[in-house]
């Protein structure tokens, strides 16, 4: 979505355009959902277009890995969006705020002198406010870094924990010659090591000294739960299975045959 020649309120109030209008956002990540809440003040002329139904709400989702582009929006200032497990790899982006869905006619009262004081006609589709963009990942690539070790053969991998930044992560080491491909394409390598940092799960997860456990593995027992998967810890140590739990977070991607 263009801004050219448009007044545009940002979030961090480094534009101009506005006066004394001012907008947040707050985006909540549960799971695959993102939750915004959007607020506004001090901008009736952009009240006057959502009461209008000429300007909504939105979340633009970004996943430059995967090629994922889509945005959602909504009437009421709390948008909700999900997104589908194999449609994000990696870092995902989302930028929050308001956008044209109708040809309209902006007001120029609120807004600095420059705009003049003719009404700005505003085609469909274009960001009227935006909010700062939310940077995040997966839990798998949250909790897994690749890294080439010249001391293994093709084919082979090694897994271990990794506690000295203050949360837990694990490094997975391919030999050098695999190490492009599992970056960049092969997911069924990529699962493989999250079921081996699973299955060191259980044996690394204590807590700290200030008696939180590690804010990640938090994460990853909410989504277990969620989706009614056994976890680690205590009694339910019997019933935890490492490949079981890995795969509810990233699932296997089976190609299927033309015509099936």
């Amino acid at each position: 979505m263009s801004n050219t020649a448009l007044p545009l309120l940002l979030e961090d109030r480094s534009s101009i355009d506005w006066t004394h209008a001012r907008y947040q956002a707050e985006i909540k990540i549960q799971g695959r959902t993102a939750i915004a809440t959007h607020r506004l003040t001090d901008a009736p002329q952009l009240e006057e277009l959502i009461q209008a139904g000429m300007a909504r709400w939105a979340v633009e989702l970004h996943c430059p890995k995967t090629l994922l582009a889509q945005v959602t929006h909504s009437g009421d200032a709390t948008v909700r969006c999900s997104w589908d497990r194999a449609d994000v790899d990696g870092e995902l982006f989302l930028t929050p705020g308001l956008i044209s869905t109708a040809p309209c006619v902006l007001r120029v009262d609120g807004l600095n002198e420059l705009w003049g004081d003719k009404p700005i006609e505003v085609p469909i589709g274009r960001w009227l406010v935006r909010g700062q963009v939310l940077r995040t990942q997966s839990l798998a690539s949250s909790l897994l870094e690749f890294h080439p070790d010249p001391e293994l053969q093709d084919g082979q991998m090694r897994v271990e924990p990794e506690t000295s930044g203050g949360d837990l992560r694990f490094m997975a080491w391919v030999s050098p010659n695999y190490f492009s491909g599992v970056i960049q394409n092969n997911r069924d390598v990529q699962i493989a090591a999250l079921i081996a940092a699973f299955g060191r799960i259980p044996l690394i997860d204590h807590d700290d000294e200030d008696g939180e456990g590690y804010a990640i593995l938090t994460h990853i027992k909410a989504a277990l739960e969620d989706a009614g998967v056994p976890v680690w810890g205590g009694e339910l140590n019997a019933e935890f299975d490492p490949a079981r739990a890995a795969t509810a977070i990233e699932a296997f991607q089976i190609p299927t045959a033309e015509g099936d």
